[in-house]
């Protein structure tokens, strides 16, 4: 699993540099949790129940977008990110992290990537990915 934002896409890089600078201003500090992930670790993440869609966004494009050129600058790239309180990265590690709802600092999260375009976890009804911000759609081609 990745953390490094150079692995995020072009469309998307440039939204979380706005998401992460807006939650400084904001005086609440992330730790990025996962940007890409191989096959692999997603169907590790399927069979534990971390993760509920077989096209995840943290996948690479060309796993998840049909006929997608290798000559495409993003053919490797994801469109996904998961933050949370750094807080919690500091008291419980990063395998024990806490994704409690009532954390004020998933509001912000959410309210901060809307406005930069991304859709945001926390919304999902069934079963919400509060740390999760993603691209509405792959959007080839560069932001929209």
């Amino acid at each position: 699993m990745s953390r490094a934002l150079d692995d995020l896409s072009s469309a998307m890089k440039p939204r979380v540099f706005e998401v992460l600078a807006r939650l400084t201003e904001r005086g609440v500090v992330v730790a990025v949790v996962s940007t890409g992930r191989s096959i692999e670790e997603h169907q590790k993440n399927l069979a534990a129940g971390t993760s509920w869609t077989a096209l995840s966004k943290h996948l690479p494009r060309a796993l998840r977008i049909p006929n997608l050129s290798t000559a495409d600058q993003d053919y490797q790239k994801s469109d996904a990110i998961d933050l949370c309180p750094y807080e919690t990265w500091l008291s419980n590690g990063p395998n024990k992290l806490s994704w409690d709802a009532g954390h004020p600092a998933w509001k912000i999260l959410g309210e901060i990537g809307e406005s930069v375009g991304l859709r945001w976890g926390g919304r999902w009804a069934n079963t919400p990915d509060w740390g999760h911000l993603e691209l509405p759609t792959p959007l080839i081609g560069g932001p929209a």
